[in-house]
């Protein structure tokens, strides 16, 4: 009687578990970002042991999925939720779990992954801002110039106000909130009566998401015949002067 009652509670625990089925444990991931510049992401789950309906999936703004992994070992699996890397948008992560569990660069990371508990991970994107670089260029003539004050102008997107440059000193703008197909950007530059411009190169640059633009402006000197007596004049008018005046003394004495 008594070797009975102890096989018993030998057994019960594993008794209660076959009672109770197989052990599960849920996984929720929620995506939040801005759809008017990202329509999808694309997420993977990944657990070191069990089986899961769907490995990878896509979200759109808002959207979350619920993942149930099968035949998994409570307390010996690890799970992983992370973002497919995206070019020119940035990743962070929330997770939130009643056991271990760790938000870092490398996605929501449950470990282990325990039986009944209810696990979540918050996938946001945020779009990079974009940098155009403008550099300038002078020809013709000599000596230093003034900063030049450019703009910019797209069709679309957030950056800040005009800049100064010159040669040897670019300027950059952030360009940031860029549709998902690129924009069109032009810039330009103030006009000033000492050089002719030349923008070509800095007209109908077209800005994509993760990727950068860069142009150069550049202005031929324009060199007037004032700035020339300016740097040889006096000595020419001077010659020029005498010498015309003993012409003179000499065709009238």
């Amino acid at each position: 009687m008594y070797r009975f009652l102890l096989i018993v509670l030998l057994l019960q625990p594993a008794l209660s578990a076959w009672g109770q089925g197989p052990a599960e444990a849920s996984i929720s991931i929620r995506a939040g970002f801005d759809g008017a510049y990202l329509d999808r992401i694309e997420v993977e789950v990944l657990c070191s042991t069990g089986t899961l309906l769907e490995n990878s999936f896509d979200l759109g703004p808002g959207e979350h999925m619920e993942m149930v992994p099968e035949n998994f070992s409570p307390g010996r699996t690890f799970c992983q939720v992370r973002a497919v890397a995206l070019a020119g948008y940035s990743v962070t992560y929330s997770a939130d779990s009643p056991g271990k569990h760790v938000s870092d660069r490398n996605g929501c990371q449950f470990s282990p992954l325990a039986a009944g508990a209810d696990n979540s991970c918050l996938v946001e994107v945020t779009q990079d801002p974009v940098l155009l670089t403008v550099y300038k260029e002078w020809l013709g003539g000599s000596g230093a110039d003034e900063d030049v004050k450019v703009t910019l102008e797209c069709e679309s997107g957030e950056w800040p106000g005009p800049l100064r440059i010159n040669e040897g000193s670019p300027g950059s703008w952030q360009i940031r909130n860029i549709d998902p197909e690129g924009i069109l950007c032009n810039v330009s530059e103030e006009v000033r009566d000492n050089f002719r411009p030349d923008i070509i190169d800095c007209q109908g640059l077209l800005v994509l998401p993760g990727k950068g633009e860069e142009c150069t402006l550049i202005n031929t000197r324009i060199v007037k015949r004032i700035e020339m007596l300016n740097r040889y004049g006096r000595i020419v008018m001077i010659l020029l002067i005498l010498g015309f005046g003993m012409v003179a003394v000499r065709r009238f004495s």
